[in-house]
């Protein structure tokens, strides 16, 4: 057997074939720049450089057989099984992958003059057999800690290797092989074919490996987009239940705002038709006209109030557009004013005059600053000075739309909970307000800040990113 295999020769295929594999490897999965990626494929350019050096033993200095290529063979096992550690997460200390090479290296050169001896031939196959062990033990884990059958191949192929090394160890223990003769026994040449295989079950272990990451990615990024569409849609169920909610509670406020303009309506147009009908009716003309006229104003104010209802309870459209920010302002004003002057509440609003433009949802902003504005409400309801301050400002390229209040403030937990980015679902005062407007907020590229007033009273801000000009 060891006349028809040349044990150099099946050494300089091995090199070749490590060099050619890991520039493979190298390129299929070079997208992924990941340092296990990098530290695999240096691994596997040790090792060919490795074999390719000890296959010229008695050809070259023994200086670069021994002291270079024996060191050089332990740094790959030690890459290898790194490597397959920080795929896990659990990377070996890399002062003691240094300090370990170091000392072999250095023990290596200082026993130079020894390597014919049996002892020294022992001592070099053990190393390598103690690496390849913690090379396998380091595939297993993996293959245990991902459930892959692909890390399982990888293991399988060191392992294969690892039993020909300690089988290698007990032939030089024995004296049967020798450290510095390739063709002494068969067991040299078992080994030089099972580096083979090793080779083989390895990466194509290492490139399945790599595919079943790149598909759990895949799952966990469809998943993640499903989880995000079903959390957008029950936002957007939960937003309209909350604008039903809101326009239930501002029932009686809004339909005063439909009743009062028609019943004004209705007294005009009987004022009118009175008038019509008197003898007098050619002399009373322009009245006549002016009337009418504010029986038409009456039907558009109802008209209006009621698109603004139907508007608010339509579902959104989620497209952002381009809108001004006094628009929002006004509608939320407008469906809050009713019932601003049932319950004695002083509501001043200032704005630029002009317009301040940003891209976003009309429907969802107005949503969110009428839920501040009513817990502004509910704050003041119970004092004896109810105002309300609506101010819309531009800094450092964002609006801020700032609402304060003579409440009593925010409690001590809510700015605790703000301060550190949670904001509860339901609020201290058993609505959403909150919760729905930072959700919105976010949508929008802007965000909520809480505080109170030092003399006394709550303070909300929202920030919104404006168009760059």
């Amino acid at each position: 057997m060891t006349d028809m295999l040349d044990l150099a020769t099946i050494f300089r295929v091995s090199a070749l074939f490590y060099l050619w594999m890991s520039l493979t490897t190298w390129l299929v999965l070079r997208r992924q720049d990941s340092w296990p990626l990098r530290l695999w494929c240096l691994g596997g350019w040790l090792t060919a450089g490795s074999a390719w050096l000890i296959s010229l033993r008695g050809v070259v200095s023994d200086v670069w057989t021994y002291p270079v290529a024996q060191p050089m063979l332990l740094a790959a096992y030690l890459i290898y099984a790194q490597a397959l550690r920080m795929g896990m997460g659990r990377p070996w200390p890399w002062r003691a992958v240094w300090a370990a090479l170091l000392l072999y290296a250095g023990i290596m050169a200082c026993g130079h003059e020894y390597r014919l001896h049996w002892g020294m031939s022992v001592f070099v196959r053990c190393i390598n057999s103690l690496a390849l062990l913690a090379l396998t033990r380091a595939a297993l884990d993996l293959a245990q800690h991902e459930r892959s059958r692909n890390a399982a191949f990888i293991a399988a192929g060191f392992g294969l290797f690892t039993v020909s090394m300690l089988a290698n160890v007990i032939s030089t223990w024995l004296g049967q092989s020798a450290l510095h003769a390739l063709q002494t026994s068969a067991i040299n040449h078992v080994m030089g074919v099972v580096s083979l295989l090793t080779l083989i079950m390895s990466y194509m272990g290492y490139l399945g490996l790599a595919l079943e990451r790149a598909q759990r990615e895949n799952l966990g990024l469809r998943q993640t987009q499903w989880q995000e569409n079903q959390w957008r849609e029950q936002a957007q169920a939960l937003t309209q239940l909350d604008r039903q909610r809101t326009l239930t509670m501002l029932a009686n406020s809004l339909g005063h705002g439909i009743v009062q303009p028609l019943a004004a309506t209705r007294l005009n147009v009987e004022l009118a038709a009175h008038m019509a009908q008197s003898d007098t009716a050619h002399a009373q003309a322009e009245r006549v006209t002016q009337v009418l006229r504010k029986s038409v104003e009456g039907l558009e104010s109802s008209a209006a109030m009621i698109e603004r209802i139907r508007a608010f309870l339509r579902p959104a459209p989620n497209r952002p557009t381009l809108l001004s920010l006094q628009t929002v302002l006004q509608d939320a004003h407008d469906l809050l004013r009713q019932e601003l002057i049932y319950r004695g509440i002083e509501l001043t609003v200032r704005m630029p005059e002009q317009p301040v433009r940003m891209h976003g949802e009309l429907l969802p902003l107005t949503q969110a600053l009428v839920q501040i504005l009513r817990n502004a409400m509910d704050a003041v309801s119970g004092q004896r000075l109810r105002t309300i301050a609506l101010v819309l400002s531009v800094t450092e390229g964002q609006a801020c739309i700032e609402v304060t209040d003579s409440g009593p403030g925010f409690p001590v937990t809510v700015l605790e909970q703000a301060n550190a980015g949670a904001q509860p679902v339901v609020n201290w005062q058993g609505g959403l307000g909150l919760y729905m407007t930072k959700g919105i907020l976010t949508q929008s590229g802007g965000r909520l800040s809480l505080d109170n007033l030092p003399s006394g009273g709550a303070r909300v801000r929202l920030s919104l990113p404006l168009i760059q000009a």
